[in-house]
């Protein structure tokens, strides 16, 4: 097969619209873009041609200061890429280790979705990622309490009822509350939050701005008692509800529970077919009986010594932390 790279942003932008089938939120090209735009990381797309014409795509990006390939748009937060279940082309799933080979030297690929039995050597767990599928629960929250012991379910409605016991309020898309989730991100986490970076803030706030004027916005405030207590940004796309993004006030202890009983009953409600709360391997998403799904990660041999030399402690966790606000209310 002939390698060929695209690095022309417009001419991968027409590969992606010709070759992804959309499935989640992160795979409309709009959404990489806010990102792309703000990082402005080299375009590097990956293609494998042979006489039947395009056999795969890798959608790319080179980080100059890194000296690292990755995912489009290379998104890096500590050295490390944030976007989920980038989509690969295939004509057919028997060219992946091929594609996969024929990558650049100092390529990181992370949050791959891997289908059927496309194991192979190369190829291991990067996170789990927590999802929850409500039509297993036939749509019904009393069969998913059914997952949770008689203790954990008194304490989780004990929880809540005392948050929210003089009264609460939830607002759908005000979209001046980014700037109340970003001031509670920094003031909990500081420089340990990815919206420390401006690059970071800015991408999310044009992301907000496409979703809303899409249609896919799901942006959840909860007010207490007049006060703002949690916001959760989030996108609806394909029958998937995805909660990327998320604070909670340290004055209001056990709101994250509030929130997440929320989005449940809505997702039961609306009939959603999978809520999908991202990768971290954290009690509260074994607490709430999650359904894992393992991701894999992709990383050339040049690579691998530099990665197991990592002390691997502050990124995932900190990660999770600034997707959720204070993690162990939950």
């Amino acid at each position: 097969m002939e390698k060929i790279v695209i690095t022309d942003l417009a001419e991968c932008r027409k590969l992606w619209n010709a070759l992804v089938r959309p499935k989640n939120i992160f795979d409309l090209w709009e959404f990489r873009l806010c990102f792309h735009k703000h990082f402005k990381n080299r375009p590097f797309f990956l293609i494998l041609e042979d006489k039947d014409g395009i056999a795969g795509m890798l959608p790319l990006s080179f980080v100059e200061d890194l000296d690292m390939f990755v995912f489009f748009p290379g998104e890096i937060w500590q050295g490390k890429t944030w976007l989920e279940r980038t989509p690969i082309y295939l004509r057919k799933e028997a060219f992946l280790p091929e594609l996969l080979f024929a990558c650049p030297e100092r390529t990181y690929l992370r949050y791959m979705e891997v289908q059927g039995d496309n194991h192979f050597p190369e190829l291991t767990v990067d996170e789990i990622d927590y999802v929850l599928y409500p039509e297993l629960m036939n749509f019904d929250m009393v069969h998913y309490w059914k997952r949770f012991s008689t203790k954990r379910y008194k304490d989780i409605i004990k929880t809540v009822r005392r948050v929210t016991g003089d009264g609460e309020a939830f607002y759908i898309n005000r979209m001046e509350d980014f700037d109340h989730l970003v001031h509670m991100s920094l003031n909990n986490f500081g420089q340990n939050s990815y919206l420390y970076d401006d690059r970071f803030r800015r991408s999310l706030r044009d992301v907000m701005d496409f979703l809303d004027r899409s249609g896919l916005l799901r942006m959840v405030s909860l007010e207490v008692s007049g006060e703002k207590a949690a916001v959760d940004i989030g996108a609806l796309y394909g029958g998937i509800f995805t909660v990327f993004l998320g604070g909670t006030h340290p004055d209001f202890l056990g709101a994250a529970k509030v929130m997440n009983m929320h989005h449940m009953e809505f997702a039961c409600k609306e009939g959603i077919s999978k809520v999908d709360f991202l990768c971290g391997d954290f009690h509260w998403k074994k607490l709430w009986h999650l359904d894992p799904e393992p991701l894999y990660k992709f990383v050339t041999p040049d690579l691998i010594a530099e990665q197991e030399m990592e002390v691997p402690v502050t990124y995932d966790a900190f990660r999770f932390l600034a997707h959720t606000g204070a993690l162990l209310q939950r």
